[in-house]
């Protein structure tokens, strides 16, 4: 992660859950006024700090760190490092030291790292920041320093923010403070609040029924929702995310709970009987090395911040390595060695690249970002209730037509429970569900509303609901790890069965860039964009089996890179390069040009001019040239092989021509022709054999389309 040079290189299964792991504060504790941050465990280091330090609560909670430090150490201290997750708006937070003034943390106070400068900084899209803080002159002393982190205010929405952690940095940027100097608490050693059979009970109850308010502002209104809506039905993302007691009480008592009710709760989500790998903090499904060879259960925790690379061209070495049975990366910075490494075989069409394996520097949403801030009945109203968006999964009369009382999507997910269930049905009902939700909002949503951050928040919020159900209905019937029952033996068996992530992206409901987009900027409503796009291809990017535009609209997907480029400048180079061999790679690899719509259609899919097109030359850019090259030559050998596997009679048949699809924005890198860039890939130093191999593919091409008066398909120019 940005700002600290000790994990910025990502490393595989375990090591990979233990760096990513910054442990939550101990159990039960409950902040009101001001606490230590000193490790409470059994027989703890001396002077351990723990970690992370929740700053959680009212407005004007505080938590105190104290450490030591030897003469030279503070005569040495420069500035302070902060790692925070959960810092969403300026001014959220303040620190303290050694009793001088307060300094509040916004852009103009603290340095934020990249890449989460580029986005939005504080206030921006990440969730979790590197940042540095300069300090007053002589406020660091030999011996005993005191750091106080307060959190200032809500906006209506959080109840504070972490600081997973901090040092002391020299003039140079070495961290002062060694790595044995703080504590991290294992959720492993986490245990009930109250114990006792009727207090779990009590809290499993209170997360079903218990009336909620809003926000634990004065006057907060009631809202309709309760715990069990907005979260999982189970409770089982608090469980699976290492939610703390203590951040259950702090978020129960913001709705109008009690702190003995909040412990209840958290009493009901320690006695869960569900995995735990993840943490808060680390986006669910972030990419990384290593990832694949744990189970399955593990998917959703991701391979942690550790493996959200500072630099997108660093993951180059990655991609490359994948198509080898020996997966060890190259030295990123080795030009020639990663030449070496770069072959038609990471291109090909008939591969099957994993992208969970691939570290990328966008760091994707944390759970907080996947929970609705209003649920659709608060939202909506009784439109809500009424809609079959509504009833396909919360049940009501439609369900009960049948006399069954279970949810129709429900009912049809505990049916594939049994071993050889058909769970073709699954995939449409989730896409009838989905297609019910694009119903829904177009009540609500026309083509001249004018938007504002109120109805923005609706509308997104209804889409990440729908995203939160389904991760919960995914994981509470096991469908993660059976994407070869339904694909058949060769497929991918990690996958999701619809493409819900992708629409919950805020483009897919036209919510403007701008003010009122989500963020409130455009560079957030982007990045938000981004993310849930790339999600989309972590989780089901086709199994080989694409059909038209789904699930993924590839062309689109990747233009979309250049809408992000514009905001951010941050260049991404390998997570593009993954993003056009995963499009190459989305057809069926026994299915021929003859079969339209699953089938191999080289004009229907990105092609190699990506690799010299000059909208893209940006991108592109941090590549050094002679890698550029060598991944140009690679990639168009890649496809002309794949294209020369069948005959021009297949591309071309008898009778009526097959629909040309040509996107008006993106024309430069799909849509065929790619033989008349003949002349930019022999500028780009393509060898002359495969010039020709290219002109001599087109022309053969491009004469059966005149024989047979295919309009569209001859050709506009020659070398």
């Amino acid at each position: 992660m940005s700002g600290d040079s000790s994990d910025k290189k990502p490393e595989s299964g375990a090591r990979i859950r233990r760096l990513a792991g910054w442990r939550g504060i101990f159990a039960g504790l409950v902040l009101a006024g001001v606490t230590a941050c000193l490790a409470a465990f059994t027989n703890p280091p001396v002077r351990q700090a723990a970690l992370p330090i929740e700053v959680l609560g009212d407005d004007g909670t505080t938590v105190s760190c104290t450490v030591a430090l030897q003469v030279e150490q503070a005569e040495s201290a420069h500035s302070l490092w902060l790692r925070t997750n959960g810092l969403r708006y300026p001014n959220q937070g303040s620190i303290q030291i050694n009793r001088g003034p307060w300094i509040p943390l916004n852009n103009d106070t603290v340095s934020v790292a990249e890449p989460g400068s580029s986005y939005g900084a504080i206030g921006g899209g990440f969730a979790t920041l590197g940042m540095t803080v300069p300090l007053p002159k002589d406020s660091i002393i030999a011996g005993s320093n005191t750091l106080l982190f307060r959190f200032n205010h809500t906006d209506g929405v959080s109840s504070g923010y972490r600081v997973l952690a901090w040092n002391f940095l020299t003039k140079e940027g070495e961290k002062i403070l060694p790595p044995d100097q703080f504590a991290e608490d294992s959720p492993g050693s986490w245990v009930p609040p109250l114990a006792d059979s009727a207090s779990i009970q009590a809290g499993r109850e209170l997360w079903h029924t218990a009336t909620l308010r809003q926000s634990n502002q004065p006057n907060s209104p009631k809202i309709q929702a309760h715990c069990a809506d907005c979260h999982t039905q189970d409770g089982r993302d608090l469980k699976y995310f290492n939610f703390s007691n203590n951040s259950i009480v702090i978020r129960s008592r913001f709705h109008g709970l009690t702190s003995t009710q909040g412990e209840q709760i958290a009493s009901y989500i320690r006695s869960l009987p569900f995995p735990n790998p993840g943490r808060p903090w680390d986006p669910p499904y972030q990419p990384g090395p290593g990832l694949d060879e744990l189970p399955v259960a593990n998917w959703a925790a991701g391979a942690g911040l550790a493996s959200v690379l500072d630099e997108d061209v660093d993951a180059l070495q990655y991609l490359l390595s994948r198509h080898r049975a020996r997966h060890a990366p190259v030295n990123a910075a080795d030009s020639a060695a990663l030449v070496k490494e770069i072959t038609p075989e990471v291109f090909r069409p008939d591969g099957n690249l994993s992208a969970r394996e691939i570290p990328i520097a966008l760091q994707l949403p944390d759970w907080n970002q996947w929970l609705p801030h209003i649920h659709p009945k608060d939202a909506w109203g009784p439109a809500f209730a009424q809609s079959e968006f509504g009833r396909l999964y919360e049940g009501g009369t439609y369900a009960e037509a049948d006399g069954k009382s279970e949810p129709p999507l429900r009912r049809l997910l505990t049916l594939t429970q049994t071993k050889g269930s058909n769970l073709r049905p699954v995939a449409a009902a989730f896409n009838q569900w989905l297609r019910a939700r694009r119903s829904f909002l177009k009540r609500f949503v026309k083509s001249d509303t004018e938007w504002s951050p109120g109805l923005t928040g609706k509308v997104y919020s209804t889409q990440l609901w729908q995203l939160v159900k389904t991760w919960e209905m995914t994981q509470e019937f096991g469908l993660e790890a059976r994407g070869r029952d339904l694909y058949g033996p060769n497929a991918d068996s990690h996958t999701w069965f619809n493409t819900i992530p992708a629409e919950t992206a805020p483009l897919l409901t036209h919510i403007p860039d701008g003010t009122a987009g989500v963020g409130g900027s455009a560079v957030t409503n982007e990045y938000f964009t981004a993310s849930w796009y790339e999600l989309q291809i972590l989780l089901n990017s086709g199994n080989h089996r694409h059909r038209d535009r789904s699930p993924v609209d590839w062309v689109y997907y990747i233009g979309q890179f250049l809408d992000l480029y514009a905001r951010t400048h941050r260049p991404e180079p390998t997570r593009l390069l993954v993003a056009v061999t995963k499009a190459l790679q989305s057809t069926d690899s026994r299915l021929g040009p003859e079969d339209f719509r699953q089938g191999w259609q080289p004009d229907q899919n990105v092609d190699p001019r990506i690799m010299i097109s000059p909208s893209w030359t940006s991108v592109f850019k941090p590549m050094p040239s002679e890698v550029r090259r060598a991944v140009t030559e690679a990639m168009l050998t890649a496809w002309i092989d794949k294209n020369r596997q069948y005959s021009m009679a297949k591309y071309l048949p008898l009778g009526s021509p097959p629909q040309i699809y040509s996107p008006r924005t993106y024309g430069n890198i799909t849509g065929g022709g790619v033989w008349e860039a003949a002349r930019q890939f022999q500028d780009a130093g393509m060898p002359p054999h495969l010039i020709n191999r290219l002109l001599e593919w087109g022309s053969a091409y491009t004469d059966r389309a005149a024989r047979l008066q295919y309009e569209g398909r001859t050709p506009s120019g020659k070398m």
